[in-house]
């Protein structure tokens, strides 16, 4: 018989054992762990947190982990962000405090012009005390 192939018997194959349930199976086999369907988180999201000035001399700050908002935008006062930044480096510092004393000469301006409108006021009352 040249040319024929004789093979070898297979081998059936195994069922995967089952573990068996209940105190007797535990006692001598290791725990199973629960299959997670979370996917692990291979490192910490990133973080961002961004301080805002408004025109008007107003300050925000919020925070993001990843792309989620953890702190919405929420009000700072002008001192807190003057005293926060004498900690940062130099060059952002040099920005705050810029903006900071912008934000003062606006408010003097305005001071300014209440004062010369209450004196006016104040003018136009007297008058009518006649």
């Amino acid at each position: 018989m040249a040319g024929a192939v004789i093979e070898a018997p297979r081998k059936p194959k195994e069922k995967a054992a089952v573990p068996a349930e209940g105190p007797a199976a535990s006692a001598g086999a290791a725990p199973r762990r629960p299959v997670s369907t979370r996917r692990r988180a291979d490192r910490p999201a990133e973080m961002t947190v961004s301080l805002t000035a408004k025109v008007d001399g107003e300050w925000s700050v919020e925070v993001l982990v990843g792309t989620k908002r953890v702190v919405p935008s929420v009000p700072v006062q002008a001192a807190d962000v003057a005293a926060a930044s004498r900690s940062l480096p130099p060059a952002v510092a040099e920005v705050i405090t810029s903006s900071l004393e912008g934000a003062r000469q606006r408010q003097r301006e305005r001071v300014e012009r209440l004062r010369a409108e209450l004196d006016a006021a104040q003018r136009a009352l007297d008058q009518l005390d006649v």
